[in-house]
């Protein structure tokens, strides 16, 4: 039975970005009878296929299943493509190929592989919210000793090979934490069970157990990320586990004077539709370790290859807004990022999945932070639920990617009264961490009065004061800092702002940045304008860094401390500088 071809939002917004003649690799996964496409790669026209160097950085269940074209590839190339591709499919017999032309989706055509020839099939589109409604996510988390000699490629190839086996006999089982059970070969809690990943979901999610009843508010607001599930590994005693005090899994080859023991932190992700039966999850965490160890094998071979030495490899998830997925990539910790080798590899991750090399995508500091990783952090994206403005004819022009609201009171330092544009410059800050340009941490008021001193820009006695600073002092503090550039737009009244909607307009268009705005009056963080070209009308959003209370997003947005606010917002007779940080361009 010929399945039903499905293809997520994200993956259709990456092909209209798709400029050049290219072809590459489709990635998806199997479920209720549909075949979902979750991902594509840029195939080079050279050399090895890139496919076989980023299979095993897509989490577990996401597997090739096709081939894409861009544009007017020629048919030879193509059918190789397809030969060669197809040969490595082996989740699905019937492979997809997709044509698209460049730069848009219409005539977008999308075909199946039938005993050997092409047939055009229709396709539906998946939304985000579709998307975070029916699957999550497993992360599988667990430490390894592996026992190997460092200079030999093969010997590292077969004992990976060997530690994958023993992994996969059976005598695994797998705590899932947040709901305190754990599964094995015999399925949940020791019983075989027609349970689902919804249901597991449902007893993390309402540990008392208690049977709530489905709210049919139409407001209720849509899902914005996937839920994700902690899993342990664990050893088992004996065939059955009986007791939940396995220790964790640590596993050590026999000692030889000529071999080194490198410690493994595996690391892994897997999607799954939440209709899974948890029979059926066993096989596939099972497959996320193997998954993870292929990752691993193949960037230490790559390591040796180089003639680097060994280095502890740690698997860090990168989050590409644009993919809708999580990719999983090997870092060392004894190599700098500006190392040339790893900048090579960056750069070809770029190009793999057409990404531009103007901002980073693949640095450290794109990882993903997890919830549970998320420890008395300030809130991230307060402005994600607001209402609409009401504004007519006009478009909304928001901050790119994620920032942390700081304000008044944090990190137990009571700074009320004097350090608004601290906080904004913090959270300016965060916006640079968040997307992945700089990995230290956010810097404190201390710190930002230390350097102004050294700068010459502030005297000695401002050190530990409760003195204001401005979009200048912010301006100043970006570059040294940070490295970051930044351009300052001077309004000589608040009446004078509402006339600046085209240049925010461009400003959030072109580098989505929080805008820092004071002068004469108190400081406050700009993150986005709703503009009418046509009419002129205007509203700012606005975060407020004077709130004192606790990190309540109710609160918060309910009494308009993140919010959009009229023109009648600015004080008519101030003069106000907006300091408008500018993209790096770095990859």
């Amino acid at each position: 039975m010929t399945p039903k071809l499905k293809i997520s939002r994200f993956v259709l917004k990456r092909m209209e970005k798709i400029k050049q003649q290219c072809s590459g690799c489709l990635f998806g996964l199997m479920y209720d009878g549909a075949l979902l496409i979750m991902g594509f790669n840029i195939e080079s026209t050279i050399g090895e296929l890139n496919y076989k160097e980023i299979q095993y950085k897509f989490p577990a269940e996401l597997d090739m299943c096709g081939v894409i074209k861009f544009g007017d590839v020629g048919d030879g190339d193509a059918e190789v493509n397809i030969n060669q591709i197809s040969h490595d499919v082996d989740f699905t017999d019937n492979p997809i190929m997709l044509t698209c032309a460049l730069g848009t989706l219409v005539d977008l055509k999308a075909q199946i592989i039938m005993h050997g020839k092409l047939e055009e099939i229709p396709y539906e589109e998946v939304t985000e919210e579709e998307l975070y409604r029916d699957f999550c996510f497993t992360r599988l988390q667990c430490g390894l000793k592996f026992l190997t000699d460092e200079r030999d490629t093969k010997t590292i190839s077969r004992d990976m090979q060997s530690m994958r086996k023993n992994l996969a006999c059976g005598s695994l089982a797998f705590y899932f934490e947040d709901a305190d059970k754990y599964i094995t070969t015999s399925g949940l809690d020791g019983s075989l069970s027609s349970k689902t990943v919804a249901d597991l979901l449902s007893s993390i999610n309402n540990p008392s157990g208690e049977t709530k009843q489905k709210s049919k508010n139409k407001n209720t607001p849509p899902p914005t990320e996937y839920e994700i599930i902690n899993v342990k590994a664990l050893t088992r005693k004996t065939r059955d586990l009986q007791e939940k005090s396995s220790s964790a899994l640590q596993m050590t080859l026999k000692q030889n004077e000529e071999k080194v023991i490198i410690p493994l932190q595996v690391d892994v992700m897997a999607m799954l539709y939440k209709k899974t039966t948890l029979g059926n999850v066993y096989n596939i965490l099972i497959e996320s370790i193997c998954r993870s160890l292929r990752l691993l094998e193949q960037s230490l071979v790559d390591l040796v290859s180089h003639e680097k030495n060994l280095s502890v490899p740690r698997i860090l998830h990168i989050n590409v807004p644009e993919f809708g997925h999580l990719l999983s990539c090997v870092y060392f910790d004894d190599f700098s990022e500006e190392d040339p080798y790893f900048q090579q590899k960056r750069k070809k991750l770029h190009h793999h999945f057409g990404l531009p090399t103007t901002r980073p995508y693949f640095r450290k500091a794109n990882r993903f932070v997890f919830k549970n990783e998320l420890v008395d952090a300030p809130l991230i994206n307060t402005h994600i639920g607001l209402k609409p403005t009401g504004l007519k004819e006009s478009q909304q022009y928001i901050v790119q990617g994620k920032y942390s609201y700081y304000h008044y009171k944090q990190q137990n330092f009571d700074d009320s009264g004097w350090g608004c544009a601290y906080r904004s410059l913090q959270t300016l800050c965060s916006w640079f961490r968040w997307q992945g340009y700089i990995d230290r941490p956010i810097p404190t008021h201390e710190e930002i009065q230390k350097y102004l001193v050294r700068v010459g820009d502030k005297p000695k006695d401002f050190i530990g004061s409760k003195k204001w600073i401005g979009s200048i002092e912010v301006q100043t503090c970006l570059k040294g800092l940070l490295d970051v550039d930044s351009r300052i737009l001077n309004v000589q009244s608040g009446r004078d702002l509402a006339t600046k909607g085209s240049e925010l307009a461009m400003h959030f268009q072109s580098q989505g940045t929080p805008i820092m705005i004071g002068g004469g009056v108190l400081a406050h963080t700009i993150i986005g304008v709703d503009f009418s070209p046509l009419t002129g009308d205007i509203k700012f959003l606005i975060l407020d860094p004077h709130y004192t209370d606790r990190d309540d997003l109710s609160i918060i947005q309910g009494k308009g401390w993140c919010g959009w606010k009229g023109p009648e917002f600015w004080d008519k007779n101030a003069y106000y500088n907006l300091c408008m940080p500018q993209r790096p361009y770095i990859y």
